[in-house]
């Protein structure tokens, strides 16, 4: 039976046409391809890759009109005839399964090669496909140096310089060269170009065929029996100089030396670059020429990041033995040992840094006056340094921590507040997270206002990002949950705190001090006292626990003699421990025994390392008392 009339599509069928265009585009696509890997080789412009993919464009509505009006037959190429002819001609129009053409197997093997090329730039592994320097490493393409002395005899060192420079460079883990073949065939091919004609334009054009985003360019210069040899190290995409090294030498002979020396400070600096890459601003802004010495550094953050004191002072010190003059780890070291609470070392880095002032540069400067006065605990000093510094630098997260913590010492906990949230919102626009201790601190200021839902929101943030601190963060939860009178929560993070003790394998005794010191700074102190006897009793030799029982009882007024029973051996015992001389001092004072306070008062505020309100604000009121008697 004849079909009625066919449809637009059933034309185009009829016609040929999507057969045709199909194998077009496979065809446009493949030669595509092709220009874009053999054109450039073959010295031509960029352009003419252009030029080729707007002829393959144009081609393709010309392929659909020949199409539609023509047919390849075996009799040759023909007209296409309209559907009435066929149907006067006594053929049926109608839809029957056809025998497999030769164009069918054409098109399928087009199509398949077009899958092929394809595939890797669709569905590909992403890292492979990217240049190296996207995998974390800086890419370089260095340029045969130009002889500018008027000798001819240095033109051998052209490639010379450049090959000497390349075999350095590729030692190094943290870089990805392009090799000597690599760049001598790119020069070479490259119509109209010599070494002279290297502008750091056409040599970043350059690079960038090789996928090396930073170049390496350089000329050599010569007075008298002085040769000097310059270094540029470029953006290849802005042809911006980001560094120049110069070396001098005084014969021909010298040249190996010059360009040893001269690798190993581009080196130093291209590996340091690519380390500081991924860090925060305050981390890329350290001073050092030591790759090692940075290294070393950035191992101490990761520690100090995880609240591994030990582990971050051990970098550290690694860090300013590889480089004497490292004043960003001495500042980090000083932090580092004041977070230890050993107050004589982090004054003696503090200083140490101080000393070495004169060599930075002025928001530097403001850094170190701020880690100086932290060092002095003088909190007023190191908060308007720490403005200071925000005012140049409004990005810097690490400031604005430092600001929130300021702040917090001094319980205005308002500020305190704007200051860890600016840092955390700064942080977060870098895709990256504070470290543990901005939100065990702003969970503590909101707690402080009574803003327990943003308490333990925050304290949730910290536990989620910090799970080597969850204990830390279930007991902070327990103490936001007791304050709120909610039970079921108070049951399931103390359950937490169980489980982590327990897995650490640590006495009983101490589960129950961690109930006490929730129970204590939730403001239940009947529940406290309760746990901090329970844990006393199973375990009365542990000079830590009877201290903080001591505090107790001593600050809330339970027990003052009791207190001062617990805590008079402990202070005879420990007399550099600060924490036990404020428990003493303080007993002292209720006692009303006040010069022997302030004595006692004065040797905890000395071993302080840092400023601590309620130390400052007991010895003004020994203080004030003192003077009227």
């Amino acid at each position: 039976m004849l079909k009625s009339k066919p449809g637009f599509w059933q034309e185009l069928k009829r016609r040929g046409v999507p057969r045709v265009i199909a194998m077009y585009a496979a065809t446009a696509f493949i030669i595509m391809e092709a220009a874009e890997i053999m054109l450039p080789r073959l010295g031509l412009p960029d352009w003419t890759v252009t030029f080729v993919i707007i002829l393959l464009i144009v081609g393709l509505p010309v392929a659909f009109v020949l199409s539609w009006v023509f047919d390849i037959t075996p009799q040759g190429v023909v007209k296409t005839g309209p559907i009435e002819e066929l149907e006067q001609s006594g053929e049926p129009v109608i839809t029957q399964r056809r025998r497999i053409r030769l164009s069918d197997g054409v098109i399928a093997v087009l199509l398949i090669v077009v899958a092929v090329l394809a595939y890797p730039k669709v569905f590909g592994n992403q890292d492979s496909r990217l240049p190296r320097n996207m995998k974390g490493k800086i890419s370089i393409a260095v340029m045969p140096f130009k002889n500018m002395t008027g000798d001819t005899i240095f033109n051998l060192w052209q490639g010379g310089m450049q090959n000497l420079l390349i075999t350095s460079l590729s030692n190094s883990e943290e870089l990805s060269v392009r090799q000597f073949e690599t760049m001598n065939s790119l020069v070479g091919n490259k119509a109209g170009v010599n070494y002279a004609s290297l502008t750091p334009s056409l040599a970043g054009e350059m690079a960038r065929k090789v996928e090396a985003n930073t170049v390496i360019s350089g000329n050599m210069h010569k007075s008298g029996k002085k040769v000097r040899v310059t270094a540029n190290i470029i953006n290849a995409e802005t042809a911006e100089i980001y560094k120049s090294y110069e070396m001098e030498g005084h014969a021909e002979d010298e040249l190996f030396d010059l360009a040893d020396s001269l690798s190993t400070i581009v080196r130093d600096y291209l590996e340091i670059r690519s380390m500081k890459k991924n860090q925060v601003f305050e981390v890329a802004n350290v001073f050092t020429n030591s790759p090692d010495a940075y290294k070393y550094f950035l191992q101490g953050m990761d520690c100090h990041g995880r609240l591994d004191y030990d582990c971050a002072a051990g970098f550290y010190n690694k860090a300013i033995q590889v480089d004497s003059n490292f004043v960003s780890a001495m500042m980090k070291l000083a932090y580092c040992y004041g977070d230890q609470r050993l107050a004589e070392q982090s004054k003696y880095w503090a200083y140490q840094a101080f000393q070495r002032i004169d060599r930075l540069p002025p928001d530097m400067q403001m850094m170190v006056h701020a880690v100086k006065a932290a060092a002095d605990k003088k909190p007023l000093e190191q908060l308007g340094y720490a403005r200071q510094y925000l005012k140049h630098h409004p990005h810097s997260a690490i400031m604005a921590y430092t600001e929130g913590w300021i702040n917090f010492n001094l319980e205005q906990w308002e500020e305190s507040i704007e200051g860890f949230e600016l840092s955390l919102d700064l942080l977060k626009k870098m895709d990256n997270h504070a470290w543990a201790w901005t939100y065990i601190l702003l969970g503590g200021a909101y707690h402080n206002i009574g803003s327990h839902k943003k308490e333990q929101k925050v304290f949730e943030d910290g536990r989620e990002l910090w799970p080597d601190q969850k204990s830390t963060f279930d007991y902070w939860q327990a103490i936001c949950a007791v304050s709120q009178g909610d039970s079921v929560q108070v049951a399931y993070y103390m359950e937490e705190i169980r489980k982590a003790i327990e897995q650490k394998g640590w006495p009983e005794a101490f589960r129950f001090l961690w109930y006490a010191g929730v129970y204590d700074k939730a403001g239940s102190f009947e529940r406290a006292e309760f746990y901090f006897r329970k844990a006393h009793s199973l375990k009365p030799e542990d000079d830590y626990l009877t201290a903080e029982f001591a505090l107790f009882l001593i600050t809330n007024d339970i027990n003052l003699e009791e207190g001062m029973e617990l805590i008079s051996p402990l202070a005879e015992k420990y007399p550099d421990n600060a924490s036990f001389l404020y428990t003493y001092g303080l007993g002292l004072f209720k006692q009303g025994e006040y010069e022997k306070s302030d004595e006692v008062l004065q040797r905890s505020w000395d071993l302080t390392p840092f400023y601590d309100h309620k130390l400052f604000r007991l010895q003004n009121e020994v203080d004030d008392l003192l003077d009227r008697s």
